[in-house]
C-alpha cells in the first residue's frame, strides 16, 4: 500500500474518531439528563458498551496508527504534524483517564446529576483535543497528497 493510501486511511480514521467524540459529548452524555434515576445504571452500561465498540476501539487503533507513522517516518509526511496530532491524542487520552473515567465509574452505580454536569464540562477538553488532532491530520493530508 502506498504512503498516500495510508495517509488517506489516517484522515478517514481521524474524522471517524472526531465524529465519535462529538457523538459521545453532544448525544450520549447530554442525553443522560433525561434518563430517570432508576433506569440510569442500565442505560449507562448499555451506552458505555456501545461507545467502547464504536468509538474507543477505533481511537485506540488511531493512536497505534499514529505511533507507527511516527516510527516509520515516511518521507512525504510532515513529522511535526504527526507529533502534534499525537500530542493532541495524548491530551485526549489524559483527559479521559484523569477526569472522565473516575466520573464514569461513579455514575455507573447511580445517577448523579452534578457529576454528569461536571463530566459534560470536562469532556470539552477531550473534544477540543480531538478537533485539534483533526486540524493537524487534515493539514498533513493536504501537504502529503
Amino acid at each position: 500500500m502506498s504512503t498516500a493510501s495510508w495517509v488517506i486511511c489516517y484522515g478517514i480514521l481521524s474524522a471517524y474518531c472526531l465524529a465519535g467524540s462529538l457523538m459521545e459529548h453532544f448525544a450520549v452524555i447530554s442525553g443522560w439528563r433525561a434518563v430517570d434515576a432508576a433506569s440510569f445504571p442500565a442505560v449507562h452500561k448499555a451506552q458505555g458498551n456501545g461507545v467502547a465498540v464504536v468509538y474507543v476501539i477505533p481511537k485506540i487503533t488511531l493512536t497505534i496508527f499514529v505511533l507507527v507513522f511516527v516510527a516509520l517516518r515516511p518521507a512525504q509526511v510532515s513529522m511535526s504534524l504527526l507529533v502534534a496530532s499525537l500530542a493532541a491524542l495524548a491530551v485526549s487520552w489524559a483527559a479521559t483517564g484523569a477526569h472522565q473515567l473516575p466520573i464514569q465509574r461513579r455514575i455507573r452505580k447511580a445517577k448523579d446529576s452534578a457529576a454528569i454536569a461536571r463530566l459534560y464540562a470536562v469532556d470539552l477538553v477531550r473534544v477540543a483535543a480531538m478537533i485539534a488532532h483533526n486540524v493537524f491530520a487534515f493539514v498533513l493530508m493536504a501537504q502529503a497528497l
